[in-house]
């Protein structure tokens, strides 16, 4: 059986136009034995894709 990790989208409920006022994580996940990633709500958006391609390559 292939274990393949899939990305979620998930929204909350907020009025459009509203940046919440602190920063905090928003999810973490463990890569390895010694190696985490964690994703703060307030990451620009071309990072979080660099970082997705980074962490979910295919390498065949």
């Amino acid at each position: 059986m292939h274990n393949d990790q899939e990305i979620v989208q998930v929204k909350l409920d907020q009025p459009k136009g509203v940046q919440p006022t602190t920063t905090s994580k928003a999810f973490q996940m463990k890569l390895g034995e010694s190696k985490t990633v964690v994703v703060y709500n307030r990451v620009n958006n071309y990072i979080l894709d660099a970082l997705l391609k980074a962490v979910f390559r295919n390498d065949h």
